[in-house]
């Protein structure tokens, strides 16, 4: 293998191994192909499985420790994302930063909400509940020289430069690539008969779980969600946690104190999580799906799968299947005329993985404004964004009756994704700035 074909020969990183059963299974695979993709790079990967350090397993830990230093790794690069290098942990010490003190890569994911639930929780459900030191806190585990941070979202690192976190000259931002698994399927010739669709949707709403969150009844609280949820189906482009925020903002201090809405108390956190990633993430799509004109097939909701019969009875929604993440979801981009997105509401700017990956399989997605793609797609990237419902119906329609711009289109952005926004090239990068 030639130098050029192997970039990062001879360079020895540890990466992370979730368990398995987490989150249907997607994480351990992303981790999996996301190894093999460095191996393919050249690089030495020793995969360090997490299971026995949340358990707290004294004798696992020793051996994985005793086997990183015979592998002596230059550089930690958790995958899929950075929460898994915060749980690599011997008692109060980080594996990574603490012990090997070797540079961590930390790709944030849903990195506003995600980070505090790692770092601050178990997060208290109740005002009355919480606890102070918050960004105090914060601060601490993730403003370490060692830490290299990554956010796929300049919202995210606007927030918690804003909140004194972390400081944005500290975050380098990147476009979310595509996974390994999605890029390959765009160079297979798939099954015309699998999946067949005009419109789809694929994705996760959480019904149950926003009707069982037990502050949506506290007084003061449901008023700003009323409101919020109010004011993003009307405004679909602003992002949740702006609404949010600028709720919080209008009430007295009184209020905020004896509401605990203030970012040093450890319940305004969990409210943030709760309101934008259950129901947020529930309402916004149930609103954008409600408002298609046409006809679309509803996969997904491996999450909550007893919301099936909610959905189609209360919703009216053809539902199809709950699909694998890796060996069905592609074949569904890439069969499908058109896929419609509500880009999941943990992202202020950014984009989510499935969205790339449908753009690497060679399917065509539609999905609700995001500064950060538009900036690194130009023009082309704007051909797939919409800003209300009535250009989402609008697009729906050119793009049904128009299959050369369909084709045109979903070619050019499979293209860029393919040989610009993929893990292989990113971590090239990231990985030659050390």
């Amino acid at each position: 293998m030639s130098a050029s074909a192997a970039p990062l020969k001879g360079l020895r990183i540890v990466t992370t191994l979730p368990p398995h059963p987490w989150f249907g299974g997607i994480d351990y695979n992303f981790a999996i192909e996301m190894a093999e993709e460095l191996r393919a790079l050249g690089a030495e990967v020793f995969e360090l499985n997490i299971g026995s350090f949340i358990t707290g397993n004294d004798i696992y830990i020793r051996d994985c420790i005793q086997a990183l230093k015979s592998f002596r790794p230059k550089v930690a690069l958790p995958v899929p994302n950075a929460l898994y290098a915060l749980l690599c942990r011997d008692g109060a010490q980080n594996i990574f930063k603490d012990i090997f003190q070797i540079p961590t890569i930390m790709l944030w994911d849903h990195g506003l909400l995600q980070l505090p639930q790692q770092i601050l929780g178990p997060l208290p459900n109740r005002p009355e509940d919480s606890a102070g030191g918050s960004v105090r806190r914060l601060k601490q585990v993730l403003d370490h020289p060692l830490f290299i941070h990554y956010s796929p979202d300049r919202g995210h690192i606007d927030a918690l430069d804003k909140l004194g976190v972390i400081d944005r000259s500290k975050v380098r931002f990147f476009l979310q690539p595509a996974y390994p698994n999605f890029v390959r399927y765009g160079y297979r010739a798939a099954p015309a008969n699998a999946y067949r669709t005009r419109i789809a949707f694929a994705g996760n709403v959480y019904v149950k779980g926003a009707e069982a969150l037990p502050f949506r009844h506290i007084a003061g609280l449901g008023e700003i969600e009323s409101r919020v949820v109010a004011a993003k189906k009307s405004r679909l482009t602003e992002c949740l946690w702006d609404l949010i925020t600028a709720e919080i903002d209008t009430l007295d201090r009184p209020t905020r104190k004896r509401l605990r809405l203030e970012p040093n108390q450890t319940f305004f956190w969990q409210f943030m999580h709760e309101e934008i990633e259950v129901v947020g993430n529930t309402e916004a799509r149930l609103g954008v799906l409600a408002g298609l004109k046409r006809e679309f097939d509803y996969f997904g909701n491996f999450v909550e799968p007893d919301s099936v019969a909610t959905l189609r009875s209360r919703y009216c929604m053809k539902f199809r299947k709950s699909l694998d993440y890796f060996t069905e979801l592609p074949l569904l981009f890439i069969n499908s005329d058109v896929i419609v997105d509500i880009v999941n509401l943990g992202y202020n700017t950014g984009i989510s993985p499935k969205v790339m990956g449908c753009f690497a399989c060679g399917g065509l997605v539609l999905f609700d404004y995001k500064p950060d793609f538009h900036q690194s797609m130009g023009d082309f990237g704007a051909q797939v964004m919409y800003r209300s419902l009535d250009q989402l119906n609008s697009m729906l329609d050119d793009y049904l009756s128009n299959p050369r711009k369909r084709r045109d289109v979903s070619r050019y952005l499979q293209h860029r994704v393919a040989t610009e926004f993929n893990f292989a090239s990113l971590s090239q990068k990231i990985l030659s700035e050390l």
